[in-house]
């Protein structure tokens, strides 16, 4: 099954995700992935240019930035699957400490329990982090300039890098306890990674922001919603300001089951929700309670038929949630994470075709 994209409403176009994350309605439901792996975009493209996100291949001991695909590649993409924006990401704070040697490397579960250890830390800079990230971001912008599509920057993972990387998760959600201002010190010099990035990509000409920090487990929050508030929405909104101040959208990812810590959200002021697993939330109920306030993003179970079942199996739950979500707009079609390596090439295209078929208002 393939899209025909000799149809306008098929190529891509900036304004149709706008419009949505807007609250307006487009000419059809958009479809946006932050992702797509290298067996999806090998068999799209024809060649192997690996994934669409840097972040997915990791960095190296010698560049902490990982460079993005040509934005060429990302663009042809998107005309083969109808995608309006290319996505870069920075997610992941490149903090880095210094071995016996001198040699710089990476934090990865660095356990900073003590202030001695906190105070060790090298915090990103301009030669290592911001310049390169900034580079790239310019080198999309500018690809995009005569084409209808758009740059979205994905980052601001500021809670998730704490617990998954300068501690481990039970050592963070101890010390929120008992010792809560380290881990507000952690918290506040990694927010001033992402509000330094969205400063700069902002004033770079990025289309949408993507803020992505996953902050709950399938049943529920990952800490008491009051505290999580208190910890997470202060500098959430320091991240995001320099785009709330420039008129651009934010879209927000969360896995999990967020029901409970959706008012932080909306007091965030995001435009979108994203990916409203299907394990962990209903999202028609989602869309009934909270339709009108922002835009739904996702829910296509990567853990079902997608990857597991047939093209007709795939057709057939694409086409349900489609025409459930459809009335009255605010949705945006996704996965509920990426395409990735498990989704065979036929049940993309399946996907998709569902999309085509049922999508269009």
């Amino acid at each position: 099954m393939g899209v025909d994209m000799g149809n306008d409403m098929w190529k891509p176009d900036l304004d149709r995700l706008i419009a949505v994350l807007n609250g307006e309605m487009p000419d059809r439901i958009p479809n946006f992935e932050i992702l797509l792996e290298d067996r999806n975009v090998t068999a799209l493209l024809g060649r192997n240019i690996g994934s669409t996100m840097g972040a997915s291949r990791g960095a190296s001991e010698s560049a902490f930035v990982t460079p993005p695909i040509d934005p060429k590649d990302f663009i042809e993409l998107c005309y083969l699957i109808g995608q309006d924006a290319l996505c870069l990401e920075a997610l992941w704070a490149p903090c880095k400490y210094r071995d016996e040697k001198g040699d710089l490397h990476a934090i990865e579960a660095g356990h900073i329990d003590t202030w001695e250890k906190f105070e060790k830390i090298i915090w990103p800079d301009w030669e290592y982090d911001y310049g390169p990230k900034l580079k790239d971001v310019k080198w999309y912008v500018d690809a995009v300039k005569d084409t209808p599509l758009g740059v979205v920057m994905m980052t601001g993972t500021f809670f998730q890098y704490c617990y998954q990387f300068l501690n481990c998760f039970d050592e963070f959600c101890i010390l929120i306890h008992e010792d809560r201002k380290l881990i507000e010190a952690c918290l506040d010099k990694v927010a001033e990674y992402y509000i330094k990035i969205v400063e700069l990509v902002v004033e770079a000409g990025i289309d949408i922001l993507y803020i992505a920090d996953d902050v709950a487990y399938k049943s529920g929050s990952f800490v008491n919603p009051d505290i999580f508030r208190e910890l997470w929405l202060p500098r959430a909104k320091r991240i995001v300001a320099p785009a709330k101040e420039a008129g651009i959208p934010i879209m927000f990812h969360s896995c999990g089951n967020v029901a409970q810590l959706i008012p932080v959200f909306i007091d965030l002021g995001i435009n979108c929700l994203n990916p409203i697993e299907p394990y962990s939330m209903d999202i028609r109920e989602v869309k009934k309670e909270y339709g009108s306030t922002f835009a739904i993003s996702g829910n296509v179970d990567i853990a079902g038929p997608l990857a597991f079942g047939t093209p007709d199996e795939t057709y057939d739950v694409c086409k349900e949630l489609i025409i459930d979500m459809k009335p009255g707009g605010n949705y945006i079609f996704s996965t509920c994470h990426s395409i990735t390596n498990d989704i065979p090439p036929e049940n993309f295209a399946a996907m998709r075709q569902a999309l085509k078929d049922h999508g269009v208002y």
